[in-house]
C-alpha cells in the first residue's frame, strides 16, 4: 500500500511520485539482481500499483528469470532509489520490458550499499591513496556507493593487505572527499575498498555528497545519450 512507503521524498507521496514518472517516460538506470551491469531504462506505465520499465539496449532473454531489480532515477534533480520485485518480462522490439511490483520503500538517499555508480564520462575520475607509509599512489575510479569504492591501478595494485585502513582523496565533480577506506578485495589491477563511516549521520558527510555529485553526473550523461 501506499502508506506503507517510506515518505522521504521531494514532493510528497512516493506513490504519486511514480505515476508521474511513468507519464512522463522519466529516464531511470536498472540495475539487475545479480548487480553486474546498470542498464539505461525509463518509466513506461503504470497499472494495477505494477509499475513498467522500458530497458534499453538489452535482449528480452537478458532480464528473464530475475526475481528483482534496483532503480535509480532523478526527480526534481534529486536522485531516487527503489528495489522492487519483478513480476513479468516481456520484448518490445530490441529492448525488454520489465514490470515490477509496487515498491515497499522509497528513499532518496543513496543508502543500498550494494548500488554502485559507474564513474562514466570521457575521463574517469583519480583518486590518491596514501598507504602506511605515507606514499602517494594514483588510481582510476572504477565505481562509487555509499559503502565502498572500486580501483584500478596502472599495472599491477601496489602491496595492500585486507583490513588495511587507506586515506583516500576522491574528487568528482566539483566534490573533494577526504576519506578512510579498509582494503577488502585486491584482484590483478584492482581494488575494492569499504567505507567504515558509510552511514554517518548529517548533511557533511564527504561520502554521501561524493556520492550524490557523481550521480547527478551520471544522469546526466544517460540523458544526454536517449
Amino acid at each position: 500500500m501506499a502508506s506503507d512507503l517510506r515518505n522521504d521524498l521531494p514532493g510528497g507521496d512516493p506513490e504519486r511520485i511514480l505515476v508521474e514518472c511513468c507519464a512522463a517516460g522519466t529516464p531511470a538506470v536498472v540495475t539487475l539482481d545479480d548487480g553486474q551491469e546498470s542498464l539505461r531504462a525509463s518509466f513506461a506505465a503504470f497499472r494495477r500499483r505494477r509499475i513498467e520499465l522500458e530497458v534499453m539496449d538489452v535482449p528480452p532473454d537478458a532480464v528473464a528469470g530475475r526475481e528483482r531489480c534496483y532503480v535509480s532515477f532523478l526527480y526534481r534533480g534529486r536522485p531516487i532509489h527503489f528495489s522492487a520485485p519483478i513480476h513479468a518480462t516481456d520484448r518490445n522490439g530490441g529492448h525488454a520490458l520489465v514490470w515490477i511490483e509496487m515498491p515497499e520503500h522509497v528513499s532518496g538517499d543513496a543508502s543500498r550499499g550494494a548500488f554502485r555508480i559507474p564513474a562514466g564520462g570521457p575521463i574517469a575520475p583519480t583518486v590518491e591513496l596514501v598507504d602506511d607509509t605515507g606514499t602517494p599512489r594514483k588510481a582510476t575510479l572504477v565505481n562509487l556507493s555509499l559503502s565502498g569504492i572500486l580501483l584500478r591501478f596502472c599495472g599491477e595494485a601496489p602491496p595492500l593487505l585486507p583490513d588495511q585502513s587507506i586515506e583516500l582523496s576522491v574528487r568528482v565533480v566539483g566534490e573533494h572527499a577526504r576519506l578512510v577506506g579498509v582494503v577488502r578485495r585486491i584482484e590483478g589491477d584492482a581494488a575494492a575498498l569499504s567505507f567504515p563511516d558509510a552511514f554517518a549521520e548529517g548533511p557533511e558527510n564527504p561520502i554521501r555528497r561524493a556520492v550524490a555529485a557523481l550521480e547527478r553526473d551520471w544522469h546526466a550523461q544517460l540523458r544526454g545519450r536517449r
